[in-house]
């Protein structure tokens, strides 16, 4: 199970939550489906949410909601093919927004938040997508009156009870922790299997070619891992430490890149994917580009066009600490489910490398094959101290090594 759950803690420390004007009421302890005001919840027949803070609650079961939306564009891989519940929040000046969910009661319950423009078209897809979660979301909302979706994870299944909360977020409060209620439990799978998209100039699936000589090929996207223990292919939380399940690398757009994963387990990831973790010669290669450049974009840093800084240290935020002892923690799976943190592969368009490799800088820590111990390109915190940008490079580590900020991605010979 995927836990979700809202911050309620936060919504209360902003004055308490308002319910929209047509909320349905909670489910009853049985998880009986709410009355007939969340019939509404269509995409021709939203439900408003009221002024922030706002809060509401709903079922994506039964006969309220709709069916039309199976994917959206923020994460075209991701299978969103159960029931929606679908509000509007109307917003008269850009603003940072916090959106959370909690799906209760728990069990198979597994539902997601987006934020998105424009309703889904005959391809099922929802495009305008400035977010999504299945925790919370927190990000910038431009103004105008917006989708505010709650959809079930993949099918039928999973759908079932859930409490929405809106507010303004305080990019400050790096001492209050956004999801109390998330524990070392709670290591959903979100990605599923991702499909990898053809390769370019002659590459693998997800890959793409970088020309020096007979050149090489690079991963375009920071990987994802999928299971394959058991013979059948299965998706693999990007929260979790792989352990010794025989997971193969993928790269595709629009997925949660895997963290916790040490070099070694790295290595034998693109091994089982036919594949190679890249050298640092071809790292470097890969992220500078052929004129050598000091980030993947150019020359000169553009701040935020990278997932390169954030103003709360995530373990410090995670574990309402800055005492040094948090740093002994950061194993644990909730860190990178906070809001503002690692992002989906792609997420940046901006953060690109002349042949179409995103997310060199920043995101997360990659793995060379450096047998002592190498990651580049600096994570979603920092990409400075290190060197700068495709400069970046941390050796304090050895292969074994693995916390909530070291990912990877893959190289292969040029066909």
């Amino acid at each position: 199970m995927r836990a979700l759950a809202a911050a309620v803690v936060a919504l209360a420390a902003c004055g308490g939550p308002s319910a929209g004007p047509d909320a349905a009421p909670a489910p009853d302890a049985a998880g009986a489906a709410p009355d007939a005001a969340i019939a509404r919840g269509t995409w021709d027949d939203p439900i408003p949410l009221g002024p922030l803070p706002a809060s509401a609650t709903g079922d994506t079961r039964g006969d309220g909601g709709d069916d039309r939306a199976d994917a959206y564009d923020c994460a075209p891989t991701i299978a969103e093919g159960g029931r929606e519940v679908v509000f509007t929040l109307a917003v008269d000046a850009a603003a940072t927004l916090r959106f959370g969910i909690d799906d209760r009661p728990g069990d198979a319950v597994d539902l997601d938040v987006h934020v998105v423009a424009t309703a889904p078209g005959a391809d099922g897809i929802a495009t305008g997508c400035v977010g999504r979660g299945n925790l919370a979301v927190e990000t910038e909302v431009p103004a105008g009156t917006w989708f505010v979706v709650v959809d079930t994870y993949q099918d039928a299944a999973m759908a079932g009870p859930f409490a929405l909360s809106v507010h303004h977020a305080d990019p400050g409060a790096c001492l209050v922790n956004p999801l109390p209620a998330c524990t070392a439990d709670d290591t959903p799978d979100v990605d599923g299997v991702p499909v990898e998209p053809a390769g370019l100039g002659g590459c693998p699936p997800g890959m793409t070619h970088v020309a020096d000589g007979a050149g090489f090929c690079v991963d375009r996207w920071e990987a994802a891992l999928v299971d394959e223990t058991d013979g059948v292919a299965v998706g693999h939380s990007p929260y979790a430490n792989p352990g010794s399940r025989l997971v193969r690398a993928v790269s595709a757009p629009g997925v949660v890149p895997q963290g916790y994963i040490s070099g070694t387990q790295a290595a034998a990831a693109c091994a089982r994917a036919g594949k190679r973790l890249c050298s640092d010669v071809e790292w470097l290669r890969a992220c500078q580009g052929a004129a050598g450049h000091t980030f993947p974009y150019g020359d000169t840093r553009a701040p935020g066009a990278c997932n390169d800084a954030r103003a709360c240290h995530p373990a410090v935020q995670y574990f309402e600490s800055s005492d040094g002892s948090v740093f002994s923690m950061i194993d644990h799976p909730c860190i990178n489910q906070l809001p503002d943190g690692l992002a989906a592969t792609g997420s940046y368009a901006a953060c690109v490398t002349d042949e179409g490799a995103y997310d060199m800088m920043g995101n997360l820590h990659e793995w060379t094959d450096d047998p002592a111990g190498t990651f580049r390109g600096g994570y979603y915190v920092d990409t400075r101290i290190n060197g700068d940008g495709c400069l970046y490079r941390t050796t304090a580590h050895d292969v074994s090594h693995w916390d909530y900020s070291t990912g990877f991605r893959c190289c292969a010979d040029a066909p």
